[in-house]
């Protein structure tokens, strides 16, 4: 598994593009078109992820 950060990324628009940075050198950019379709990927991923943390949790509780 990769190292996981509990600091979130930096956005911000640059010339009408996206730049993202955060933890462990994340330096990219990319058009509106694609950071919009990162974000909903991001954001069903960390959904399912609460999800499953919470469904965790509740298993392991008397």
């Amino acid at each position: 598994m990769k190292e996981v950060f509990d600091e979130a990324s930096k956005a911000e628009e640059v010339q009408g593009v996206v730049v993202v940075t955060g933890p462990d050198s994340v330096d990219v950019a990319m058009t509106p078109k694609a950071a919009l379709r990162s974000a909903e990927r991001i954001s069903s991923a960390a959904v399912k992820a609460l999800v499953g943390e919470s469904a965790r949790k509740a298993k392991d509780s008397p």
